[in-house]
């Protein structure tokens, strides 16, 4: 079987590589503008989802397309129906590239481009890795006794209303697994909580706009303020700015006619390893505290001086931590001031053995007594999967079978579509010690280990179909 497999693959890699490339191409971020019936979450990410399941077509796969939510491929018998969760759908390009984002470009070994790792490379590897799947299995001339689905997400990044209503229509797979995360298996995720603060009263206050962030579960790199005063005062403002340090940040002033301006670069990185970026939002909150900008807002002064760049929340008393799936993080990731009000989103990431509410009750503590509005947006509880089940040793196995080392499980922050199935995991693509390149510039995935993902993806496959 692993030979038959390894035959295809090597065969049908140049198509692959093509049909990612070509996915790539699409800029299929959610974009509520030019949604429609036929794309519910935006033209372009409706136009990758046809893309993907022509290029299962093109492997001899009949396809059906959910009323647009969400993409179907299903081989296999009668049995189980064992599901794989990709999603067509991309987080922004932001800034910082250095190649295009959108052109699926090879370089050194790699496929750069925004999507290439999160998530339509291990997408289109499914489909590679069913079709070597089936041929192994009609090679030795077994029939199937379960089945593999693969199902293609179009809003995987924003709300996940995709599978809000294709589970609702067509009810919850028993199990299967994500390739949206890291080797070996991923059996647990945080939960993922996000809070709304808005605030009132920054009205004749000097700091006239703020900007930052693009999605509350990507690190923000960029953010901006504008202060309007008398030029005397603005001038002594930039300099004393200009004094502070700048701790990795870059911090820029201009003044002119129309106020100062502060802008501050820092790093992007996916919020369930906010560690890994540098918070632009939150420096710049602690700049303009330090030259007391934000004397009129109590939410500002609150997300400055109790969150700022810090990821860990123990400013505000919710570090917690357990044994299975380590401590809390959390991204302080879009925020947006105006001379009246002032609107932030907090992404938070807690624990399996924490509640919600142990955090929200910290946050409600906190505020008392201030005038900020304090909304829970959405609160996706933990997952956790029995390494003991018959899926994880069967993942384990394919694992070990092409890698010769252990498939343990654990646990990440990160939030997978294999939340949405009680026995589902996340598997790969990612294999130890690989940078994780999603949601910052310069996305890319290694070919090589992409191919060998696809092996590992197919053999499973055929061990579960198989039954």
């Amino acid at each position: 079987m692993k030979k038959t497999i390894d035959n295809y693959l090597t065969e049908h890699e140049h198509e692959m590589i093509q049909a990612l490339s070509a996915a790539i191409a699409v800029p299929s971020v959610k974009d509520p503008a030019t949604a429609s019936s036929r794309a519910p979450f935006g033209r372009e990410v409706g136009r990758a989802l046809e893309l993907m399941l022509r290029t299962a077509e093109a492997r001899q796969f009949t396809t059906e397309n959910m009323e647009n939510y969400v993409g179907r491929v299903r081989w296999g018998g009668d049995g189980i129906q064992y599901a794989v969760l990709t999603h067509v759908d991309v987080v922004p390009e932001g800034t910082g590239w250095t190649v295009p984002p959108f052109a699926g470009t090879v370089k050194d070994g790699r496929l750069y481009g925004r999507g290439s790792t999160d998530d339509k490379g291990p997408g289109v590897a499914s489909i590679f890795a069913l079709a070597a799947a089936r041929a192994a299995l009609q090679a030795q001339h077994i029939e199937p006794r379960n089945s593999i689905m693969l199902l293609f997400g179009t809003d995987e990044e924003s709300g996940w209303g995709d599978f809000d209503y294709y589970f609702k229509k067509y009810g919850v797979p028993e199990a299967g697994f994500s390739p949206d995360a890291e080797f070996p298996i991923v059996n647990g995720e945080k939960g993922i909580l996000n809070l709304q603060l808005v605030g009132h009263g920054t009205r004749g206050g000097i700091l006239r706009r703020l900007e930052g962030g693009t999605r509350s579960n990507v690190v923000p790199e960029h953010a901006e303020a504008l202060l309007v005063a008398d030029r005397e005062k603005l001038q002594r403002l930039k300099g004393l700015i200009e004094r502070l340090p700048r701790e990795d940040f870059s911090v820029n002033t201009t003044l002119d006619e129309s106020g100062l301006a502060v802008a501050v670069e820092g790093a992007a990185a996916h919020a369930s390893t906010p560690e890994k970026g540098r918070n632009a939002i939150g420096k710049l909150l602690e700049v303009l505290d330090a030259v007391h900008c934000l004397e009129d807002d109590q939410s500002l002064q609150f997300l400055a001086r109790d969150i700022g760049t810090e990821w860990t929340g123990h400013r505000i008393g919710v570090d917690f931590a357990d044994e299975i799936s380590g401590p809390l993080t959390l991204n302080l990731g879009t925020l947006h001031v105006d001379h009246d009000d002032s609107t932030a989103v907090i992404n938070i990431r807690y624990p399996i053995k924490v509640t919600s509410k142990q955090v929200t009750d910290q946050f409600v503590d906190k505020l008392l007594g201030t005038r900020v509005e304090f909304t829970v947006v959405s609160d996706s509880v933990p997952h956790y999967v029995d390494p003991g089940t018959p899926l994880i040793q069967t993942l384990q196995k394919a694992y070990t079978e092409y890698t010769g080392t252990e498939a343990r499980c654990f646990s990440i922050g990160g939030g997978t579509y294999a939340r949405a199935i009680p026995g589902a995991v996340a598997f790969g693509p990612l294999f130890p010690g690989q940078p994780m390149t999603e949601h910052g510039p310069d996305e890319y995935i290694d070919i090589a280990s992409l191919l060998k993902a696809t092996r590992i993806y197919a053999y499973a496959m055929a061990e579960l179909l198989k039954g």
